[in-house]
């Protein structure tokens, strides 16, 4: 048997920029917290759970609303705190979105890593899947089996050259976590249009997202990785499954998956009581452990 216990930061730190789809500036702290109180956003004095419950929109990202007030965004973040392995913490939003800093959540770890990671007295808790779950939306379905690990998998399919039919998974190695943390988001140039009709990607540029036109990439740099755009799907899935409240033991496999069908799985595995909550010391898995 072996212990794992509950982390949150050593010290308040701000993190600044500007939403991807909103264009506007915002300033976010990132604020220590008790154990047992989970991941709060508090914005215009309204706290807001980072629970599925809270979870109201999928337009390209992944939104928070109670009471009206809403966060959106908060995929990249909630990644970031899953690979740095903190339970608890407050985080206070001054605009409507989280940041989008380069477009992935490396930017994020380094901010938690340079506030310090406090390990607590409190056991850490998981939901391990008991049953085999899925959810489907035509041909795209997510698929959820007990395991004694945690693994993530996406596999896109897309009429592009470059992003074309691959998968990848990520399996709590330190490799994994580091080529997920650093993938990008990204758009295709033929998109940009409509995304502004509908009053997003205002804040995008080639600083945050890697665009496609075509089968050519329009960034000077490049991609980061050359299936950059699959290990973002995964930091995706990954921070959707972090709004279920605790890190998941189990293999999780996306074929086409997005943000909605991400919170309708999270979903269905409260409905279906699909995971039971154990200590890590009620563990014998070898897997569970923390890459950042």
């Amino acid at each position: 048997m072996f212990c794992i216990n509950q982390r949150t930061i050593k010290r308040e730190v701000e993190i600044q920029g500007i939403g991807l789809h909103s264009g506007q500036p915002v300033r976010l702290k990132l604020i220590p917290s008790q154990a047992d109180e989970g991941i709060h956003f508090v914005r215009n004095g309204t706290v807001i759970p980072a629970n599925i419950e809270y979870a109201k929109g999928f337009d390209f990202s992944t939104t928070l609303i109670k009471d009206g007030v809403a966060v959106r965004t908060v995929e990249h973040l909630l990644a970031a705190l899953y690979f740095t392995g903190i339970d608890n913490i407050t985080i206070e939003i001054d605009a409507e979105e989280v940041p989008i800093l380069d477009g992935s959540a490396v930017q994020f770890i380094e901010a938690i890593k340079d506030a310090g990671i406090d390990i607590m007295k409190a056991e850490k808790i998981y939901a391990v899947l008991n049953k085999e779950v899925t959810v489907k939306d035509d041909d795209k379905y997510i698929t959820g089996k007990p395991s004694n690990s945690f693994s993530a998998t996406y596999h896109a399919y897309y009429n592009n050259r470059i992003i074309g039919n691959k998968k990848y998974t990520y399996s709590n190695l330190k490799s994994d976590y580091e080529n997920v943390a650093m993938a990008r988001t990204y758009c295709f140039l033929e998109e940009v249009e409509l995304l502004q009709q509908m009053g997003l990607a205002k804040g995008g540029s080639l600083n945050n997202a890697v665009v496609f036109t075509e089968d050519s990439v329009l960034n000077p740099e490049g991609l980061r990785f050359e299936d950059e755009p699959v290990k973002h799907k995964v930091l995706d899935l990954i921070g959707d499954l972090y709004l279920l409240g605790f890190p998941v033991i189990g293999d999780i496999y996306s074929f086409k998956g997005g943000h909605k069908l991400n919170a309708e799985f999270v979903k269905k595995l409260l409905e279906e009581k699909a995971f039971d909550l154990k200590y890590s010391t009620e563990l014998d898995f070898n897997d569970v452990k923390l890459v950042a």
